[in-house]
């Protein structure tokens, strides 16, 4: 027992330590793995916003960086509805539309608008002096874009008095940063300046025919001008364009404003962008995506600031963020799964070779204890053969008890044919080769010949039988050898464990089973005794090979009895089951179908 424990133990050990070391390892790297790809699932659509919102913040700001320089050299005339243009050919009194009065011409720019010093805010497409060329509803249209921009008139006005522009610079210089304020100035002569002052009522004039008409000359020929002329010029501060932030009907909007010196006072001129169009422009991308001022902490929102707008591009990538983190979770869940559903695998396996290592050290063991039994029944009945039979050969003992001799002979013969049937039929056991062939018969009268078959020798070793069966028992299911093995074998038992008994009596009991259930009715066949009983250990493996109990005392077998007994029933279609007598004993009950 020591040693079988031992080999369990060191089996177990040795399952669990080639389990338990390559488990380990491959948790720590698997999980690692598994941690790195959850990550990295997690990380593609953050790096991919980020991606995205990078792209498109470089196209806003290079769109809206090109605007604004193209703005910047646009002569401040031009902010005008009427301008007359220095560079022209014609001589004299001279204005035409500005090419912003038809309204303008990139999408991103909303509308343009000029503010002069005395807070008035015109724009190039409404002229309220000279209405006869736009069309009614453009008009309206106008006048209403024009009384939305209204609001914003203050906030220019006091920017324009707090930005100081740095000094002009020669061109090779002027490295400086985009939205910083550079200042050139504008030289025009007097009579040109004072014409585009008054372009509207020169407008007025020549429709009218009151002012001189307008005298085209060739581009090729030079304009003349006086020395006086040169002299009689008029210096106009031009600035580069600044973004500002305003809010225009509760909304933020981005602005591009300029300061504009002149000898009447400074004006403020500007263009206000589209956020519409911005936002119109950012579609197609792998994300929604919007252009705002205003930016807070969003779950699953990129953000990058577009470049001295003060405004930012922002991708929102939440929801792929959240479908990449089920996908991560799923990633780490597949790897707990797998890696306990391989553990499990692995250690019922690891258990299960254990449990065979354990079987066959169990085997093996009760194939020894098979064997000094099986010796020790077999020797016993021998020496009892050789004693009884040298004394009737020799005429040895008394001689009157001749005959008690030949008994003792023939006990001790059937003894030892009883041993080796039941080796052989535990042999047929195992190999699958027990066979019977029950037929439907006289049960009743089977029972009592193996009964009487028994007597003599069961009163001889000083036991009694009490035989009852009732009368007019249906006939039966059953083997007729097999039956008279079956009683042979319960009787054996009885008779060994009432050795120690006073009452020695063994009852023997046929009848019918009082219920009748759906498979017909049953004949119970009963042997009982009033010896000690079996112990509970025993109880738990009563039909199993080799089970005997722990008791020194308790007399000696092979431990196959009973197996036999179950197995003959079982191939019979009856069924065994034990019981303690109420008195104290044990009761053995074999049920046949009737």
């Amino acid at each position: 027992m020591k040693r079988n424990l031992n080999l369990t133990v060191i089996s177990l050990l040795l399952v669990a330590g080639a389990l338990a070391i390559p488990s380990v390892s491959w948790y720590i790297v698997g999980r690692h793995d598994a941690e790195q790809r959850a990550v990295e699932e997690v990380n593609r659509p953050w790096r991919v916003a980020r991606e995205t919102a990078v792209q498109l913040a470089e196209r806003v700001r290079t769109r809206l960086e090109t605007l604004r320089e193209a703005e910047s050299r646009r002569p401040f005339y031009h902010y005008q509805s009427l301008y007359h243009d220095p560079k022209g050919a014609a001589e004299g009194a001279a204005v035409v539309p500005s090419p912003l009065a038809q309204g303008p011409t990139d999408p991103l720019i909303r509308a343009h608008f000029q503010i002069d010093a005395s807070s008035k805010l015109t724009l190039p497409t409404l002229n309220e002096e000279a209405l006869d060329a736009i069309e009614p509803q453009e008009i309206a249209i106008q006048r209403a874009l024009a009384k939305e921009l209204q609001p914003v008139v203050p906030s220019c006005l006091n920017w324009a008095q707090r930005v100081d522009p740095a000094p002009p610079q020669p061109q090779a210089q002027q490295q400086v940063a985009a939205n910083t304020l550079r200042s050139k100035v504008e030289v025009l002569d007097s009579e040109a300046y004072q014409q585009n002052i008054e372009a509207t009522r020169l407008y007025t004039d020549i429709k009218g025919g009151k002012g001189a008409k307008t005298v085209q000359r060739s581009t090729a020929e030079p304009k003349v001008s006086s020395a006086k002329q040169k002299e009689d010029v008029v210096r106009v501060g031009v600035d580069d364009f600044l973004w500002r932030t305003m809010s225009l009907n509760d909304r933020l909007t981005l602005f591009a404003l300029r300061r504009v010196t002149t000898p009447q006072g400074p004006i403020v001129q500007g263009f206000v962008i589209s956020t519409a169009a911005v936002q119109e422009s950012l579609k197609g991308s792998a994300f929604p995506s919007r252009f705002r001022k205003q930016v807070t902490a969003e779950y699953g929102v990129e953000s990058i600031p577009i470049a001295d707008t003060g405004w930012r591009v922002t991708v929102d990538a939440s929801v792929a963020v959240s479908t990449a983190q089920a996908a991560a979770e799923g990633i780490r869940e597949r790897f707990i799964q797998t890696y306990l559903g391989s553990v499990m695998f692995a250690g019922i396996a690891g258990l299960c070779i254990v449990g065979l290592i354990r079987q066959m050290e169990k085997l093996a063991r009760e194939r020894s204890q098979f064997a000094a039994s099986a010796a020790h029944e077999l020797r016993t009945p021998l020496a009892g053969l050789r004693i009884y039979s040298e004394m009737l050969a020799e005429g040895l003992g008394d001689p009157a008890r001749a005959k008690e001799y030949a008994r003792r002979v023939a006990g001790e013969a059937e003894r030892l044919g009883r041993v080796v049937a039941n080796m052989l039929g535990f042999t047929r056991l195992e190999r699958g080769t027990l066979k019977v062939h029950p037929e439907m018969g006289d049960l009743a009268g089977a029972v009592r010949e193996c009964v009487g078959r028994q007597q003599a020798a069961l009163e001889a070793a000083g036991a009694q039988i009490e035989l009852s069966v009732e009368e007019g028992l249906p006939p039966a299911r059953f083997d007729r050898d097999a039956v008279g093995e079956i009683i042979q074998n319960l009787l054996d038992n009885a008779e060994k464990h009432t050795r120690s008994a006073k009452d020695r009596t063994i009852y023997v009991a046929l009848g019918q089973e009082s219920s009748v259930n759906q498979n017909g009715s049953r004949l119970l066949l009963t042997v009982s005794d009033h010896g000690p009983g079996l112990p509970s250990e025993v109880r738990r493996n009563l039909f199993q090979p080799f089970t005997r109990g722990k008791n020194p005392d308790a007399p000696a077998g092979l431990g196959l009895g009973l197996v036999m007994v179950q197995a003959l029933a079982g191939a019979q279609g009856a069924q065994v089951a034990y019981r303690d007598a109420p008195g104290g004993g044990a009761v053995f009950t074999v049920k046949f179908l009737a």
